[in-house]
């Protein structure tokens, strides 16, 4: 059976949010040899330009169509999305084919353009990092999750930002037609795994580097980065960003919340969660690339810090 998935784009709307999900898909119908999915595209606006230039032609909005699939919206930048959120004509006909519509998926902050439909009224759903504090307190009927890349309620799928959108379509995929065919797209399109929908939007250096970009400690995230293996001590660290081991300490605390060997053991236990999604991966491997010596202490800190054990999470998101 062809799935038919339909493209409602907008002006200056964000083309990896479009475009992404649209090649898991016809890299699906490549690969198997088969129409899994029929890909089409409408707008407002014959010819809608997206926010790198590239112009699409789209098909008019006209009526709802019956036999949809999946009904996917692209997020754009504020002043962008701020226009479509002021279309009227757009936003019925969300409301309208949303009905006709057995997955509505939204991509970064397209959440706000079905939020604004009212397609997510007591639903759970997510945006972009950027994005979820504004959705929760403009929609507050909706409970926005944060620290996920995708998630699904009902009919409705939303994704973080950008590239999560590639994540949604992958679990999509995977979903009408297996996981075999979802990872031979993701080698196709040179993606380093399946990212499941329960991970961070983005990792713990880059969440640091994030808060501390204008410190005198922005350098040390991935400074310790690379030193993950070897024992690096708080003396250490405080001479590497050249200060007194007391103003480190105090800078670590009011830069980072934490002290210096608790930031390194976080930055060593995020390194173990990406490891521990190779399931080929020993244990012993995983605590030793890790910087965490043995599988005791692995399993010991990943208890307490992620609640579960190291094989449950893998178990899990493997």
């Amino acid at each position: 059976m062809t799935r038919r998935v339909l493209f409602v784009l907008y002006e200056a709307f964000a083309a990896t949010d479009a475009v992404g999900p649209a090649d898991v898909f016809a890299n699906a119908n490549a690969i198997s040899g088969s129409p899994l999915y029929q890909l089409e595209y409408r707008s407002p606006d014959p010819r809608p330009r997206a926010s790198n230039g590239m112009q699409l032609a789209c098909a008019p909005l006209g009526r709802p169509d019956p036999g949809l699939d999946m009904l996917f919206v692209p997020g754009a930048d504020r002043p962008a999305l701020g226009a479509a959120l002021q279309l009227p004509r757009l936003l019925n006909f969300l409301r309208r084919q949303a009905h006709h519509s057995r997955r509505i998926c939204s991509v970064c902050s397209g959440a706000f353009l079905l939020a604004e439909a009212g397609l997510l009224n007591g639903r759970r759903a997510t945006t972009h990092w950027r994005g979820l504090a504004p959705l929760a307190r403009l929609y507050p009927q909706i409970t926005v999750e944060s620290d996920v890349l995708y998630i699904e309620d009902g009919p409705i799928w939303s994704s973080a930002g950008v590239t999560a959108g590639i994540d949604l379509a992958l679990a999509l995929l995977e979903r009408d037609h297996g996981r075999t065919l979802a990872m031979a797209v993701a080698r196709e399109m040179v993606l380093f795994l399946v990212r499941p929908g329960g991970q961070a939007q983005f990792s713990a250096p880059l969440d640091l580097q994030h808060r501390c970009s204008k410190s005198m400690l922005s350098e040390l995230p991935g400074w310790l980065e690379s030193r993950l293996q070897s024992h690096v001590s708080a003396t250490e660290m405080a001479e590497a960003m050249a200060m007194s081991e007391r103003n480190f300490h105090r800078r670590c605390l009011s830069d980072f919340g934490a002290t210096p060997n608790s930031l390194l053991q976080r930055l060593r236990l995020e390194r173990a969660r990406t490891l521990l999604q190779n399931p080929e991966l020993p244990l012993k491997s995983v605590a030793q690339q890790a910087g965490l010596h043995d599988v005791s202490a692995l399993c010991r800190l990943f208890r307490q810090h992620f609640g579960v054990t190291p094989g449950a999470y893998r178990s899990h998101f493997a």
